[in-house]
């Protein structure tokens, strides 16, 4: 759960350096770690090859001096790949990928340097640079970016920013900086026409003033960024906005106004002079149906395999602990609304369907879901299971059975889906999963519209590597039994 951010007080004395000069400072200490990180790997690259593994080189090579000459190259390919951008925020993957492609392109320009001059370079070396410069270059980036988010996480780096807007898109986008606090942002307040100064906005966020007084108040308030929910304004205001703030020391950053969509999904494209967001088609390929389906197939064999121990372990505890069977089975809607049974360790005593009458007024759920926190049905045993996931893994069989994936939305209940309108019934266009989006994102603290905004927003943007992503944030999910009662 997001913690609430304190009130904050305008600066007392806003001294920092311009932005321009930060970002400059930035990207030359990012370039000088680089370059150490490249000369590194080309420098272990000659000891390993000659000193170690015995080859001798050609009499006329220098590999220090071709090391010295190499590293500036290999930079300002970093730097045409993209790696020094001043206000691009890179996802883990595509900084991976932009590094390979710069180291990619440093060892291509050695082999061509070679070709053409006839160097005679060591292609064990050369080979070597690739591999270790990937491995020196990929681990001081990720280093540099785990301490980035340790900073941050603690209040350092941060970027000071100002809301324009309090409407849904404005208030869900800094609810969502504020959680992800390892990305610096850190809200100083609302800006809004309507609302008056001081009024709550939730979280311990207040408006500060007036989209009119907004020079004024990064000046006041030491801010770094402002932030202007599109959907919040006319497009002429927000063009006020933006000629409004041209003598500030400060970044504009404006939503797309499509929040439900991932970057990656959208396209700029300029049509008769006017800029038009282009959103590729929802759906997966039928390649990406089959891969997906194929890492289900080989996810669940292996994990039903190796759990198989702890299965009958469990099976054990649960028949010790309380009367009547190991597993509990219940009708779920699949794809497209299909039906399916759907398996759990059972977690609850064996009249627990009889007594949920009696306990529906408890509710804590949200919407349609039946939630209670102290729940007298549940076992001593299901209260372990049920901190730490463990009741679903026997999920894996509907995962191995084509009924579920191993990520996807959350299998709904048949009475759930009767009362879904034609827009949450988009949910069903794709199997359900034992883990998603819900999971990772607050898991039973979720509200039920949250629930299907996860969903829909999953199935709108899938890809493997957010697969990937759902499933790693599980783990620690489960690990630290967030949000699980």
């Amino acid at each position: 759960m997001a913690q609430t951010a304190p009130a904050i007080e305008p600066a007392k004395t806003p001294q920092r350096q311009p932005l321009q000069h930060r970002s400059a400072k930035r990207i030359a200490s990012r370039m000088l770690a680089d370059a150490v990180a490249v000369s590194t790997a080309l420098f272990l690259s000659s000891t390993l090859r000659f000193e170690i593994l015995g080859a001798t080189p050609a009499a006329k090579i220098d590999y220090a001096l071709i090391t010295g000459l190499a590293t500036p190259v290999w930079i300002v390919l970093f730097w045409l790949y993209g790696l020094y951008e001043p206000r691009q925020v890179l996802s883990p993957v595509n900084e991976f990928k932009q590094t390979f492609h710069g180291v990619l392109g440093g060892t291509v320009v050695l082999f061509l340097v070679d070709s053409v001059l006839d160097l005679e370079l060591a292609r064990g070396w050369v080979l070597l640079a690739f591999g270790l410069g990937l491995a020196i270059v990929g681990a001081e980036r990720l280093a540099i970016r785990k301490t980035l988010h340790w900073l941050r996480r603690r209040g350092g780096d941060a970027t000071r920013t100002i809301v324009v807007g309090i409407n849904h898109e404005a208030r869900t986008i800094a609810r969502a900086l504020e959680r992800e606090r390892w990305l610096g942002y850190r809200i100083v307040g609302f800006v809004d026409e309507q609302a008056p100064v001081g009024q709550e906005i939730g979280d311990g966020h207040r408006v500060i003033g007036a989209p009119a007084e907004l020079g004024d108040l990064v000046r006041d308030f030491d801010a770094t960024l402002v932030l202007v929910a599109a959907s919040a304004f006319e497009a002429s205001k927000i063009n006020r906005l933006f000629w409004g703030l041209q003598d500030a020391d400060v970044d504009l950053q404006i939503t797309t106004g499509t929040i439900e969509l991932l970057a990656s999904r959208m396209i700029v494209q300029s049509v008769a002079g006017v800029p038009l967001l282009y959103v590729r088609r929802t759906g997966m390929t039928r390649l990406q149906r089959a891969t997906k389906r194929t890492i289900d197939v080989i996810g669940s064999l292996v994990l039903l395999t190796l759990l198989a121990p702890f299965f009958a372990a469990v099976a054990l505890w649960i028949r010790r602990d309380s009367q009547g069977q190991v597993f509990f089975r219940q009708v779920r809607s699949g794809q497209d609304g299909e039906l399916f049974m759907c398996w759990k360790f059972r977690t609850m005593q064996e009249d627990a369907e009889r007594r949920l009458a009696e306990l529906e007024h408890l509710s804590e759920g949200p919407g349609l879901l039946f939630k209670l926190r102290e729940d007298p049905r549940i076992t001593r045993s299901g209260k372990v299971l049920r901190r730490y996931s463990l009741d679903e893994l026997p999920q894996l069989a509907n995962v191995l059975r084509g009924e579920m994936s191993l990520v996807g939305p959350r299998p709904a209940l048949p009475s759930e889906v009767e009362q879904y309108d034609d827009w949450v019934r988009n949910r069903l266009q794709v199997k359900p999963g034992m883990t998603g989006l819900w999971q990772v994102s607050g898991r039973t603290e979720t509200s039920f519209s949250d629930y299907v905004r996860y969903d829909l927003f999953y199935i709108q943007n899938w890809s493997l590597s957010l697969d990937l992503w759902i499933m790693w944030r599980t783990l620690r999910a489960v690990l630290s039994a967030e949000g699980a009662h």
